[in-house]
């Protein structure tokens, strides 16, 4: 069989090698996120990790991602390991602490989950999502009180994040289904929301206006709900 020169072989190597870098940098890991791709989340945020020199702030954003992508697809024992190497890097990451939360909660580690989720809270006290996750985790126990107690925080909050509309959301629903028709105080950002045609959470983040029966058992969709879960470099 006839063989290329070496020469041939060094150029056709070097003409792959920008392709493989893009597909190996900390923006194509979030822009994977964005496809609902659980294993591409994966795949492409693990060639990210293998690049060289990335900074500390890329790594602990990707391994971040990777384990959303692992909790995603219930590999929770995998996402549980993404998070803590993330929170290595960067200890003040809410959405780490609160994601390997919830990978315990899938675990019915409760304990765990729940101490996750307050050093979420004691990282960013209006990180809505982790109130919600609290009141998943006191329902999962059979402690209807406390869990209305955590999702009327989680409505009572101001922040604008997909997550945290998101998890307002959904904790107006808890409350609903479990017989609380107690309404958010801050009536003023329900309005703002509302002013926000093209934002599609906007017109969820309130108390459902039908009177169909719903579904009265927590949610079991780990790491799920909008694209403001994952994580993205800083410009």
């Amino acid at each position: 069989m006839r063989r290329l020169p070496i020469a041939a072989l060094l150029i056709a190597a070097v003409a792959v090698l920008p392709q493989t870098a893009r597909a190996q940098t900390v923006e194509d890991c979030y822009q994977a996120t964005l496809k609902d791709d659980d294993l591409a989340i994966i795949r492409v945020c693990s060639a990210a990790l293998e690049k060289s020199g990335l900074s500390k702030e890329d790594r602990s954003i990707a391994l971040s991602n990777r384990g959303l992508g692992h909790l995603r697809n219930k590999e929770f024992d995998k996402s549980i390991i993404d998070f803590s190497d993330a929170l290595l890097i960067n200890p003040k990451n809410p959405y780490s602490f609160n994601f390997r939360g919830d990978a315990w909660l899938q675990k019915k580690n409760y304990d765990r989950a729940l101490a996750d989720f307050e050093e979420a809270l004691r990282v960013d006290s209006g990180f809505t999502a982790a109130y919600y996750n609290r009141g998943q985790a006191f329902e999962n126990q059979g402690n209807a009180e406390a869990a209305r107690a955590e999702y009327r925080k989680a409505v009572a909050t101001s922040g604008t994040r997909e997550i945290d509309k998101w998890a307002r959301n959904l904790s107006q629903q808890r409350l609903t289904a479990l017989g609380d028709n107690q309404r958010p105080q801050n009536d003023r950002r329900d309005n703002r929301e509302k002013e926000q045609p093209d934002n599609r959470q906007s017109d969820r983040d309130t108390t459902p206006r039908d009177t169909t029966p719903r579904d009265t058992t927590p949610r079991n969709e780990p790491g799920r709900g909008n694209d403001g879960n994952f994580i993205r470099r800083r410009n």
